[in-house]
């Protein structure tokens, strides 16, 4: 199916009942390889379509998300939205949908289309990861590999057409030696940059540097701690997301204010990106749901808090563009990051050099189920999983567990301290943001005992 055939059936049933409507299709062509035992075991393929719908009326606005394919049902699920419009409270920061300039619908190094078709390269990839993986001293390796094309097609009231395609690949791996593990993931937009050799080479060599280690309890306390890139690209996705967009800002839910803006608010050491606008970046994509332009943005720079995301609404209230950051429906409301960048420092990019920078301390290396008590100071806990290790003296002395990160997005901003010379492209289910991340180290940050 043709995505206009979804999109058109929905501006023309609502004209003359709403004032503005913008409708955007998604298909998602996916394939997912499974692998357990160092071998696949399991292959599925399936697509999905959404149709994402934006009405507003006065200063009233509502939006739905249907997976239909069926335009007629489509249609009479719109219609059922548009009759709650008269029940929507109105919107205080509500601003009408407007336009910056046009987006230009290729974005190059987005899409490859030996992607669509890749079964037998990636199968190639995958056997490669393993044995890289048991090269480095992992016994077996479990986890999965997807890749697929998203095409995204933009209608609105005004007549606005867009279309975008962009391809992805993405690895988990998670290398197992006796009861030491360890996770790495490999991310691209395109077959040539997707390095699943070097994940798997990653993930076999962190878990065999814990084998054999004695396992200790973490004593709760303030520590030096090494973040492998899933740790810094999570955590610092979610500082970018939660604190430095504007509708944040505008109603009191960040830590970060306007008076902030052109003021230290971190490290002078670091300084962070959205590359929305950056074609090999996972999730970067042309333009956005209120049909504007993305753009790479520097959000803080050598500490310094250069800019906020921006939609429409919120560019209105700060008397500034948009920065076209309006990601998706939720996005509308409040803008988000599409990948951030973590930039890389001085520290060597091989563990057994950022080990020796690290001298003593604690190295983590994935974590999951972040949760937060106070989103507005930041205060969040996060688990440790995979290989957590005690360091004295530059080398590993124990492996420890029931480890739980539990600070605040200050000591991440604040105690950042220097990063590896490279990044790496990171993305995996428990991360909301896909993000290019180094190995960041950090002073003074808090660590708990949590679960096993």
């Amino acid at each position: 199916m043709e995505l206009h055939e979804l999109a058109r059936p929905v501006i023309n049933s609502s004209r003359g009942l709403v004032d503005e409507v913008v409708v955007v299709v998604n298909r998602v062509d996916w394939h997912m390889i499974r692998f357990a035992n160092n071998e696949p075991t399991i292959v599925n393929n399936w697509v999905q379509y959404t149709v994402d719908v934006y009405l507003s009326r006065g200063r009233r606005f509502i939006t739905t998300s249907i997976t239909s394919t069926n335009p007629s049902e489509v249609v009479n699920r719109v219609g059922e939205a548009i009759k709650q419009l008269n029940v929507t409270p109105e919107d205080p920061l509500f601003t009408p949908i407007t336009h910056v300039g046009k987006p230009t619908m290729e974005l190059p190094g987005s899409y490859d289309k030996r992607i669509e078709d890749a079964l037998d390269p990636l199968i190639d990839k995958l056997n490669n990861a393993i044995q890289a993986s048991i090269s480095e001293g992992a016994e077996r390796n479990a986890g999965a590999l997807t890749y697929g094309v998203l095409s995204r097609y933009y209608l609105d009231h005004t007549g606005l057409e867009l279309e975008g395609k962009y391809s992805f690949v993405t690895l988990t791996i998670r290398a197992f030696a006796g009861d030491s593990t360890a996770t790495s993931t490999a991310v691209s937009r395109d077959l040539d940059g997707f390095r699943a050799e070097d994940a798997g080479r990653e993930a076999g060599r962190l878990a065999s540097l814990g084998k054999g280690l004695p396992v200790e309890d973490i004593e709760p306390g303030r520590y030096k701690v090494l973040l492998g890139p899933l740790v810094s690209g999570h955590l610092y996705g979610l500082v970018v997301s939660l604190w430095f967009n504007a509708h944040s800002v505008l109603v009191g839910m960040s830590g970060i204010s306007r008076e902030d803006l052109g003021k230290q608010v971190a490290s002078g050491n670091l300084s962070i990106s959205d590359l929305s606008h950056e074609g090999t970046a996972l999730n970067s994509e042309s333009f956005d749901y209120e049909g504007n332009p993305t753009r790479n943005l520097e959000i803080i720079s050598r500490g310094v808090l250069k800019a906020l995301l921006h939609n429409n609404r919120t560019a209105a209230k700060f008397g500034t563009e948009t920065t076209g950051n309006a990601t998706d429906l939720g996005g509308v409301v409040r803008p988000g990051p599409r990948h951030v960048l973590i930039n890389p420092g001085s520290m060597p990019s091989d563990l057994d050099g950022l080990l020796g920078e690290l001298d003593n301390g604690v190295f983590i290396s994935n974590n999951w189920y972040t949760r937060f008590q106070n989103i507005r100071d930041g205060l969040f806990s996060t688990v440790a999983r995979d290989q957590v290790l005690l360091v004295r003296g530059g080398r590993p002395t124990a492996r420890l567990r029931g480890v739980r990160i539990a600070d605040t997005f200050r000591t991440l901003l604040s105690g950042y301290v220097d990063s590896s010379k490279r990044a790496w492209q990171v993305y995996w289910w428990d991360m909301d943001v896909p993000s290019t991340a180094p190995y960041v180290l950090i002073e003074n940050l808090g660590l708990t005992k949590g679960p096993e």
